[in-house]
């Protein structure tokens, strides 16, 4: 997209009215560029087991979810929601402790282990919850050990997967 043209990322007063009262009709006549803005709402309404098992609630799930196949960012979105995110949670903690501990090696890590390649590589080759937990690490990594004192020059730190 050219520089001097802004991104209209907003939802619109159509696609929110619909999302808000659950207007499938509505919600099937929207374009997928007005739908992109609320395609998780959708993914996680589509995917979780409703309270309502009436058959037009049932019909309605179902056309939400032929809409959501011709949306190829979908798969990437179901890919996040599906990350145990307690779990991951859990693991940044130990990491984070793990760093602070005098002596660690920078190559110790909760939430990455076995590196076959170079994180880029692996990053390229991985799935989301993996993705994930490396750019988390490289993170963690990078925000270690900050200087004690103002007088202490700031050095950077080189990334792999982030350069």
């Amino acid at each position: 997209m050219p520089p001097d043209q802004s991104m209209d990322v907003g939802v619109s007063s159509v696609v929110f009215k619909a999302i808000s009262c659950v207007d499938v009709t509505t919600i099937l006549s929207c374009s997928d560029e007005s739908l992109r803005p609320i395609l998780a709402c959708l993914v996680r309404m589509s995917l979780i087991a409703p309270l309502d098992q009436s058959t037009t609630c049932l019909q309605g799930r179902t056309s939400v979810l032929q809409v959501l196949s011709r949306i190829e960012l979908v798969n990437s979105i179901v890919a996040l929601l599906s990350i145990d995110f307690h779990a991951l949670e859990t693991d940044v903690k130990k990491e984070q402790q793990l760093r602070q501990k005098v002596g660690s090696a920078s190559t110790d890590s909760v939430l990455i282990s076995n590196l076959s390649s170079g994180p880029s590589l692996e990053f390229e080759r991985s799935d989301a919850t993996r993705k994930l937990r490396l750019v988390l690490s490289e993170l963690l990594a990078l925000m270690a050990n900050p200087p004690s004192s103002s007088n202490t020059p700031l050095t950077l730190k080189s990334s792999e997967l982030f350069d």
